[in-house]
């Protein structure tokens, strides 16, 4: 159990100390009523305590950890609810006798919202976290594109190929960042063109590294077209 996790578990704890507490202290009018809102109330805390675990458990980077704060609100929000309402039938009751089956049918109906928030939630997340992880892969091959040639621009010493590796990635940064299958080929000649720009850099061989710039030039713009191509613009 990581700090994160202890700090969760405490909070709860504490919200169950002062519940148990103030249950035990007030002078309320215990019958059927009070103990169905008491054991509600008791179970509010242990499920809001174990949506909120939930919600950050299967987490891995702080995307998923953003995604995740939807499902804990819903936790929080059951907790507070219910323990709002525990009191108020605790308070009522000690007035009125007030019949148990109201306050459990409230609280019911209240758990049965808090569970299909967290399950319409969760589903809502894996679905955005699904978008987001298909988008990463298909944006990937132009991200790399722009950090190999930025990294070429500070390594390369040849003001003339120096510069025209600036064009090249200036026009790589305006460049559709979604790729597919239909631009396999070519994102893989880039690829080849960049890797072998970067082996003639090393070797300051920059007699012939003009014309490799711009074939890979030449080529991002075949990539370029074909995106347009395909989106029908």
């Amino acid at each position: 159990m990581n700090k994160r996790q202890k700090s969760l578990l405490a909070g709860y704890v504490i919200v169950l100390i002062v519940f148990l507490l103030l249950f035990v202290i007030i002078p309320f009018t215990v019958n059927a009523a009070v103990i169905w809102q008491f054991l509600f109330g008791i179970l509010s805390i242990c499920l809001g305590y174990g949506i909120t675990y939930y919600a950050f458990k299967s987490t891995y980077n702080i995307r998923s950890k953003v995604y995740g704060f939807p499902i804990a609100y819903i936790g929080w929000i059951y907790t507070g609810v219910q323990i709002a309402l525990s009191f108020i039938i605790f308070i009522i009751n000690k007035f009125i006798d007030t019949p148990a089956w109201i306050g459990a049918v409230l609280s019911i109906l209240l758990l049965a919202i808090a569970l299909i928030g967290v399950i319409g939630t969760d589903n809502a997340r894996d679905i955005i976290a699904d978008i987001d992880t298909k988008e990463e892969i298909l944006t990937k091959p132009i991200k790399t594109f722009r950090l190999d040639i930025a990294s070429l621009c500070d390594s390369c010493t040849d003001e003339n190929a120096k510069e025209l590796l600036e064009k090249l990635s200036d026009k790589l940064r305006y460049s559709d960042p979604v790729s597919s299958d239909a631009l396999a080929d070519i994102e893989y000649r880039i690829t080849q063109g960049i890797e072998e720009i970067k082996e003639i850099i090393d070797k300051a061989q920059y007699a012939s590294v003009v014309d490799k710039i711009n074939a890979v030039d030449r080529m991002v713009d075949d990539r370029n077209r074909r995106c347009k191509a395909e989106k029908g613009l």
